[in-house]
C-alpha cells in the first residue's frame, strides 16, 4: 500500500513539473498592451455621437418609445372608460 502511494506521488509529481512549464501565465505584449489602452483611451465625442446615430439603434429607440406610448395610452383610455362608466351608473 505504501509503494502504491509512493508512485502515485511520483507521478503526481511529474505531472505537476510537466504542467508547470506548460500553464505558466503568459503576458501580452507592451505595445499590444499600449495601443489597446490608447484605443479605449481615445474614444472622442463624435465617435460615440456616431455609434448613437447608427440607423439600427434609432430604429430600436423610436419602436421603444412608440411601445411605451401605445402603453400609456390604453391605460389612460381603460381608466377613463372605467370611471367614466360609474359616474354614468350614480346619475
Amino acid at each position: 500500500m505504501n509503494r502504491v502511494d509512493q508512485t502515485d506521488k511520483e507521478e503526481v509529481s511529474e505531472l505537476e513539473n510537466s504542467l508547470f512549464g506548460v500553464l505558466t501565465p503568459i503576458r501580452p505584449p507592451t505595445d499590444m498592451m499600449q495601443r489597446l489602452r490608447e484605443r479605449i483611451g481615445s474614444l472622442e465625442p463624435h465617435r460615440i455621437a456616431k455609434r448613437i446615430s447608427n440607423w439600427e439603434l434609432t430604429i430600436i429607440i423610436v419602436g421603444s418609445v412608440m411601445s411605451v406610448a401605445m402603453v400609456i395610452l390604453t391605460t389612460v383610455r381603460a381608466l377613463f372608460y372605467f370611471f367614466n362608466r360609474s359616474k354614468r351608473r350614480r346619475a
